[in-house]
């Protein structure tokens, strides 16, 4: 599917970001997996929190309360992935200052599937969480733009073709889980901070197409995860609802994958 526009507008970029884009696009295209950017701060992280959970869990003598066992529970969860819109935007070829073909992408919305445990002391007012997760029905929309030079009195037009490409991403994370110290008609609220890593997939075209659009690899990037939510109890069963950022750096670009997903909580201890 092609439309064209007359005039070069929106897509004219400054000679510094051009060159910018296209060394990072140099840089990056033998089309690898990418490196663990910002691993180092996701491990600073992760140690910090066993640093502060460590203590808090395994702590001090054991108390006679009931109340004070150590509590284990299972959190299957479902929700929606709601990802930052503008996913990348890749130069292939210039006219002197002024790229003449470029890609640009953008990843739509994708159902949600994951599996926690919880580990603490519900006393103590701390859990640590380890959550596995994965997103499904997800694609990317990428539109590749060129330029078609000018021709007699005809003026310079960009033609653009869409292309719908099937999309994934698996989370694996560990969480700080802090609930507050009060409750609102039994439903408590809860921070939570935390880090992991996030594999992107990316399959083909779903459509047949003959243009060399510039399409994202897969790979692992580090995230930083920030978030909140609240548990409350309903017929019986205890639920947990929460909404969160899965921050990182894929392709040149902070991106925000913001979830918003619930479960039903299980205690098996």
């Amino acid at each position: 599917m092609q439309s064209t526009f007359w005039g070069l507008g929106s897509k004219i970029r400054t000679k510094e970001r051009s060159s910018a884009v296209l060394a990072s696009y140099r840089e990056r295209h033998g089309l690898r997996d990418l490196p663990w950017p910002d691993s180092g701060m996701i491990k600073n992280l992760l140690f910090s929190l066993g640093i502060i959970a460590g203590p808090l869990l395994a702590g001090g003598p054991p108390s006679l309360s009931a109340q004070d066992d150590l509590t284990v529970r299972i959190v299957p969860r479902v929700g929606l992935l709601a990802p930052d819109t503008y996913f990348y935007e890749e130069f292939a070829h210039f006219a002197g200052d002024e790229p003449t073909e470029w890609t640009t992408g953008s990843l739509g919305r994708a159902a949600f599937v994951g599996l926690g445990m919880e580990v603490g002391y519900k006393d103590r007012g701390i859990f640590l969480r380890g959550e596995l997760a994965h997103t499904f029905e997800g694609w990317l929309s990428a539109v590749r733009g060129i330029v078609i030079p000018r021709v007699l009195f005809e003026p310079p037009t960009v033609v653009n073709t869409f292309l719908d490409v099937p999309a994934a991403i698996t989370f694996a994370s560990l969480q700080l889980v802090l609930p507050t110290q009060f409750e609102v008609r039994g439903i408590r609220p809860y921070g939570l901070v935390g880090g992991g890593g996030k594999w992107y997939h990316f399959g083909s075209p779903t459509e047949p197409n003959t243009v060399e659009a510039i399409l994202p690899s897969g790979g692992f990037t580090a995230a930083l995860e920030l978030g909140g939510g609240v548990s409350f109890s309903l017929f019986g069963l205890a639920f947990d609802a929460q909404a969160r950022d899965s921050i990182n750096r894929y392709w040149g670009k902070t991106q925000h994958d913001l979830v918003f997903s619930g479960g039903v909580v299980w205690r098996i201890r």
